[in-house]
């Protein structure tokens, strides 16, 4: 996959089918958009993902704080999803205040060779977010692209976005996040350099949280982490007061604080609890790990 970001001046020579909009989370939505936008492959079209560097919203556009992502973390899933252009347009005033058409004429039609554009209904942008599904749809014969507007997918009655995946993670459903997702919620990242100790041999592992990303409910999860491409099952405690992860993994791995890990949240346990002796805290630890390695065992999850 071919990653373009932090200009504005791209040029991708071959003709395209495009996708425009934040894919925050990579949920079922998204993936409906690129299943159709695979079906072009067949007229010679590369696949074009055109997103964001920051979140509108942190502009002022829309109310949708924090993300479940960060950039590296969408590049990733997005190779993995076989895209062979990712384009993570700068975002900040001037770039904002493009009109919406002349987004179209410039950066769609004149850039990145659209032959083909497929977004979901809520897709917008161009200054204001005057921009929409119905507008490409309109130019689409004045620059010679063919325009599908995919329709949103429910859970129940409710439309899979990133705000209700959102609205998922602070209530602590991450198992309901990874049923309608491409992968479980994850945090990536470095352990800290030393393992805490908890007493009697317990070690765990500590992670910070980015700032960007948007808080779990804080407790324990039933979690795996992965590291060098294996996965490890572990159980792993969410803090909110210092936006961390103290994570265990059952038997360990050899040098896993010295690389980048990503640790995934596949069900909730408990929420936090707070302890006045070190007694009871250490007593609750050996009690999650013995209920955690039991529930992995009855639980063949696959990892991210």
């Amino acid at each position: 996959m071919d990653i373009i970001t932090g200009t504005t001046e791209f040029n991708i020579p071959e003709e395209t089918v495009v996708s425009i909009g934040k894919f925050d989370g990579v949920h079922k939505g998204h993936l409906s958009i690129l299943k159709r936008m695979k079906e072009y492959i067949r007229r010679g079209y590369k696949l074009c993902i055109l997103t964001f560097d920051i979140p509108p919203s942190s502009l002022g556009f829309g109310n949708d704080k924090g993300v479940l992502y960060t950039n590296s973390e969408k590049r990733k899933a997005f190779g993995e999803l076989d895209i062979d252009y990712y384009v993570e347009f700068p975002f900040y005033e001037k770039t904002a205040s493009i009109p919406a058409r002349d987004f179209i004429e410039e950066f769609i039609t004149d850039r990145l060779h659209a032959k083909a554009v497929v977004v979901g209904e809520d897709c917008t942008f161009g200054q204001g977010a005057a921009g929409n599904a119905q507008m490409l749809r309109d130019f689409g014969p004045l620059y010679d692209y063919e325009v599908e507007i995919i329709r949103k997918i429910k859970d129940g009655r409710r439309e899979i976005s990133s705000t209700y995946l959102k609205e998922l993670l602070s209530e602590g459903r991450v198992k309901k996040i990874r049923d309608i997702s491409f992968r479980p919620y994850f945090i990536s990242g470095r352990f800290r350099r030393d393992p805490v100790g908890a007493g009697s041999n317990i070690w765990y592992y500590v992670m910070d949280i980015p700032e960007e990303k948007t808080m779990p409910l804080g407790g324990v999860y039933y979690s795996k982490a992965v590291y060098e491409d294996e996965s490890y099952d572990a159980i792993t405690n969410v803090r909110t007061d210092n936006r961390t992860l103290e994570t265990y993994i059952y038997g360990g791995v050899r040098g896993i604080q010295r690389g980048e890990v990503s640790i995934a949240l596949l069900d909730f346990k408990r929420e936090e609890i707070k302890f006045y002796k070190n007694s009871d805290l250490n007593r609750k630890i050996k009690e999650d790990i013995f209920e955690g390695q039991k529930w992995h065992k009855e639980n063949a999850i696959a990892s991210t």
